[in-house]
């Protein structure tokens, strides 16, 4: 018996062997493409570099949007979106998030304007609009 646990020990340990097979060092993955999100304060000069860039990478910045609508039928989103047009100059958006369309006006860094716009839309007859920090696509300039 004894012979017997000792040759098992001794098989088991010899049987290991040492796999050198994979380097790391020598790992070339891709890199990965992410969005550039840039602050609305940062400075003027490192802007104008990210803007000269000639690849197609998205801006995106911290924001606040006016939330006039949250529906479940995509013509109701449709039809407010048209409407909406026709008296705003603001870019108006429809997200869905299951289950409901929201419908979603301007691209705003500071929430002032937002609320500006808000108070509009409350006087025009949307009472139940109100404003959402997101994030939003500025306008360059």
């Amino acid at each position: 018996m004894k012979y017997f646990l000792v040759i098992c020990v001794m098989g088991i340990g010899l049987a290991q062997e040492n796999k050198n097979d994979f380097d790391p060092d020598k790992l070339n993955d891709p890199e990965p493409r992410w969005p550039m999100i840039i602050s609305p304060l940062m400075p003027k000069m490192e802007k104008e570099k990210s803007e000269n860039r000639t690849d197609t990478t998205q801006i995106i910045v911290e924001g606040f949007r006016v939330q006039v609508l949250a529906t479940r039928t995509r013509e109701n989103a449709d039809q407010l979106r048209q409407t909406l047009a026709e008296g705003y100059a603001e870019e108006i958006y429809i997200v869905f998030e299951a289950p409901n369309y929201k419908v979603r006006m301007g691209n705003f860094i500071d929430r002032r304007h937002a609320e500006s716009l808000r108070q509009t839309l409350v006087k025009s007859g949307y009472p139940s609009a109100w404003i959402i920090r997101t994030r939003i696509v500025p306008k360059l300039n």
